[in-house]
């Protein structure tokens, strides 16, 4: 008797052995597919987050370059620049701060982070806090001029 062997058009044998090959393969490359589409979503919402603090940041140095400007004026004006930011912070700006050549306003933001996605996986392997928890931007702008 010979084998159970079919032949297709590409010359390979397709039977019984080939049966449970594709199945095994899905269920190997899933869970890498996975991970990168969490990367994939996880880091686009960090690189989101990320220009919404920088352009936080921009606007909060625009109002502290203007002479008498109130600390919470600043504060106000970096935090509705980037109200898609949940928690965000504006730790003590520097309004044209003379010490400096040329006088310049200093305005730092930041808010924490969380990965929905990547950091449950990478805690599998114990490399979750390889990644930020909080995100962080400057702006300086010159003053007076």
């Amino acid at each position: 008797m010979g084998s159970l062997c079919l032949r297709s058009g590409a010359g390979r044998c397709t039977g019984r052995r080939d049966r449970g090959a594709a199945a095994v393969e899905f269920a190997i490359l899933l869970p890498l597919v996975f991970l990168i589409i969490a990367g994939i979503v996880d880091f686009g919402r960090a690189f989101f987050t990320q220009i919404e603090l920088t352009n936080a940041a921009r606007e909060g140095a625009r109002v502290a370059v203007i002479p008498n400007s109130p600390v919470s004026s600043i504060q106000t004006r970096a935090s509705s620049a980037a109200s898609g930011v949940p928690g965000l912070t504006v730790p003590g700006p520097v309004v044209c701060s003379t010490s400096t050549t040329p006088p310049n306003a200093t305005v730092a933001v930041q808010a924490p982070f969380s990965w929905l996605l990547l950091q449950p996986a990478l805690n599998m392997i114990n490399a979750g806090s390889a990644l930020p928890t909080n995100l962080s931007a400057t702006a300086v702008m010159r003053c007076g001029g």
